[in-house]
């Protein structure tokens, strides 16, 4: 086996991002976490081999959606997590790439099954 992919997460709630990082590496990936706008473009300009973002947009901006039109810009498969999707997000998030938009409180066994299919699906293309 190789070695493990990395997966970027952004939210802004630390304490779920250690959360979801926990049940990431449990899983066998390794995984960045940024809390800020900053950090996330501080981690995308040192790092040249994320394979997926997973991000939580609560709390953000709309400059989210130029973080993920980079993201789709470096072909980094995106997976998104909201509090409430209403189309209007939904369709921002798919227009700029998002592969997956996940409502929140996501069941832990459904984001490591999601998690694992967008893997498999990269490792495929």
């Amino acid at each position: 086996m190789g070695e493990a992919a990395l997966i970027l997460a952004l939210g802004k709630q630390e304490r779920n991002l250690e959360l979801l990082a926990g049940l990431l590496e449990n899983g066998g990936y390794d995984v960045e976490i940024a809390t800020s706008m900053s950090e996330f473009d501080e981690l995308l300009s040192v790092r040249d081999d994320v394979a997926l973002a997973v991000l939580d947009v609560d709390g953000f901006t709309e400059d989210i959606w130029k973080r993920c039109e980079q993201l789709n810009d470096r072909d980094i498969p995106m997976l998104v997590l909201a509090a409430q999707i209403p189309p209007a997000m939904r369709q921002k998030a798919v227009s700029r790439g998002a592969q997956t938009i996940l409502e929140k409180p996501v069941d832990k066994a459904d984001l490591q099954a999601t998690i694992r299919g967008l893997m498999e699906y990269i490792r495929m293309n």
